[in-house]
This record gives C-alpha cells, sequence and structure tokens, in this order.
C-alpha cells in the first residue's frame, strides 16, 4: 500500500489584536490530495457558522418570482425531451419527475425534480424523499448510454438552496452525460490509471483500506459505499467523500445497490442540519467503462460565513483553484460518526 497523506505545516507571525498585540503564531497547512496531488490549505479556526436565518422570506419570495418546477406552472413552462432520446418527453418515478435543461452543460442534460414540494427543509430529505429523483436520474443516464456509444461520462449533481449557486428553492438534481469529462473528472481518471501502473494495485481499495487503518477521517460504510472525510476540504467548512469501492459506472448499478449511498447522504445532511448549515453541493462521478475508476462522491457544505451575506467562495477557489477550510477534517469526523452509525 503507497497511499501518501502528505502535508507542510507552516505558520505565520503577527501582533494579535485579540491578544493585546502580543506576538502570535497561527498555524497553517498546506495538503496535498492523497489521489490527484491537488493542494489545499487547512486552518484550525474558532469558526462558528451563523444561525440558521428565517428562510420563510427567501422561500417565498422565490415562490413569487416565477418557479417553473411547481406544479401550476410545469407543463407549461419547462421543456420536453425528444422522442428518439426519452419516449414520453420526460421521466416519472414516483414523486419525482425528470425533464431537459434549459441550460445545456453537457450533450445530454436534465434536471430530476425531487417532488412537487416547493420547499424540503435539509432535516427532511430522508432517503425515501430522496430515492425517486435519485432514480430517475440513473434511469436517464442508462437511456442516453444505451442511446449514444460516445457518451462516457456521467455525473449526478445538487446545488441545494442559493448558497450553494441554486436559482430555484425547489429541491431538484442536475444530471449530465457527455463525451468529455470534466477538469475534475479527468484528472481523477488520470491519476487512478497511474496509480495503478506504479503500484499495480487499485487506488480506490488501497484508500478505503488505509483510511480505515488510520481512523481519523473515516465515518462508515452502508453497503459497498464508504464515507471520509477529505483529507483536502474542497470547501470552506471540511467535505464529506463517498467511494462506491465496488463500482466504476452508474450504468451497471441497480436501485438497492444505490440505496445505501442515499442513506448515507442523508446522514450527512442530518450533520449539516445540526450544524444550522442549510446548503450545499454534491457532485457523483461516474464512467462508463473503467476498471482502474470507481463512482465517487463529493459533499460539500455551503454556507454564508457572515450576517452580511458574503459567499465562502473567494478568489482563492475560483481563480487560483486552491480550496481552504477553516476547520481541520479530523475535529469534526468523530461528531459525524456518531450522526452516522445512529
Amino acid at each position: 500500500m503507497t497511499i501518501s497523506f502528505n502535508k507542510i505545516e507552516a505558520k505565520t507571525r503577527l501582533l494579535n489584536p485579540l491578544k493585546d498585540f502580543v506576538l502570535d503564531e497561527i498555524p497553517l497547512e498546506i495538503r496535498f490530495d492523497p489521489l490527484t496531488g491537488q493542494t489545499g490549505r487547512v486552518f484550525d479556526l474558532p469558526y462558528k457558522p451563523p444561525e440558521r436565518p428565517d428562510l420563510s422570506k427567501m422561500i417565498q419570495q422565490s415562490k413569487e418570482i416565477f418557479c417553473p418546477f411547481c406544479p401550476e406552472a410545469l407543463e407549461k413552462s419547462t421543456p420536453l425531451f425528444p422522442e428518439e432520446v426519452i419516449p414520453g418527453g420526460r421521466i416519472m418515478k414516483g414523486q419525482a419527475l425528470l425533464i431537459p435543461n434549459l441550460l445545456p452543460i453537457d450533450k445530454y442534460a436534465g434536471v430530476s425534480i425531487l417532488s412537487p414540494e416547493h420547499y424540503t427543509a435539509i432535516e427532511d430529505l430522508t432517503p425515501e424523499r430522496m430515492a425517486d429523483a435519485f432514480y430517475a436520474a440513473m434511469q436517464f443516464i442508462k437511456m442516453t448510454a444505451r442511446l449514444d456509444p460516445l457518451v462516457n461520462y456521467f455525473y449526478i449533481n445538487w446545488n441545494y438552496m442559493p448558497p450553494a449557486g441554486s436559482s430555484m428553492v425547489h429541491p431538484h438534481l442536475q444530471v449530465n452525460c457527455g463525451e468529455v469529462p470534466t477538469n475534475q473528472h479527468r484528472i481523477q481518471i488520470e491519476a487512478c490509471r497511474k496509480y495503478y501502473e506504479e503500484n499495480r494495485s487499485s487506488f480506490w481499495q488501497d484508500f478505503v483500506e488505509a483510511e480505515k487503518e488510520r481512523e481519523e477521517r473515516y465515518i462508515g460504510e452502508i453497503g459497498s459505499s464508504f464515507w471520509f472525510m477529505g483529507y483536502v476540504p474542497q470547501s470552506f467548512l471540511p467535505d464529506m467523500w463517498c467511494i462506491f469501492s465496488e463500482h466504476h459506472s452508474l450504468t451497471h448499478l441497480g436501485e438497492d445497490e444505490f440505496f445505501p449511498f442515499i442513506k448515507g447522504l442523508s446522514r450527512i445532511l442530518n450533520y449539516l442540519s445540526l450544524e444550522n448549515i442549510f446548503s450545499f453541493n454534491m457532485s457523483l462521478f461516474s464512467v462508463r467503462e473503467d476498471e482502474h475508476f470507481r463512482i465517487n462522491a463529493r459533499v460539500c457544505p455551503r454556507l454564508l460565513p457572515r450576517p452580511i451575506g458574503n459567499s465562502d467562495q473567494t478568489y482563492f477557489q475560483t481563480i487560483h483553484k486552491e480550496t481552504y477550510s477553516v476547520w481541520p477534517p479530523e475535529s469534526v469526523c468523530q461528531r459525524i460518526r456518531e450522526i452516522f452509525q445512529e
């Protein structure tokens, strides 16, 4: 096993006004992702997320502005797929409905609306409430894979609530299928192939074993889905990483095999709710065929760090493509683990 958790530890010195201007040292870590080598900064600051605001005004405003996903507008305001892509133009699965995305992120792009309900609080995103939308997304992926042999890369994504970049309060997934991987996906694919060439073993299996052995960031497992804190967090507060240790493609996955991920995600969202965090990004990565790859997902908390409503994304993330987190992932792992295993 050659998994490395490399980091550089440093300190910055200043005369701290919070300590009567005495000479103070603030530690920081520059961490290197075990798979990709990408760097991120980790601090250990006494930060406390603000209290969850009253969302009623935002929810009401989002209704007044117009919501095309609500039942009274849906039929007239949302598009249909061509018959040769999706017979009937839409995919219905229980309470969920999958329609085309008017913003074509990829060759095949869909929006999977969770239910007719305009707003669902983060603590109410139970496995049962989320399952239909995920299953509709999986059905869309399988249908496009059968239709188009050139499509090799598949994603299920979620911007939940405006702090995560969502223009709609009405909860919905975004599913993309295309011929060209996103930058992050391409880096993952290249890195795990390189790892195999150098070590003659699977990065994903070695990583799971290494994290379970260290116990610092290992949250738990449900079925073949393994959950960890990200060693190099991708967000202002530490993020969570899920690996499907036995599966490389959503095109081969059944609903029963996928449901453990939905259960794990619900437990992660329960933790976020307890921390007064009401918004998140999620992306799930899949390929069509690649024995060295594994399906994996990231869940990133999103928040407005101060009451003035500033974003948690700055020049560092958007331009330099360098992440930083104000909490070490190890410091919150135990709390998440307790919630996850309830």
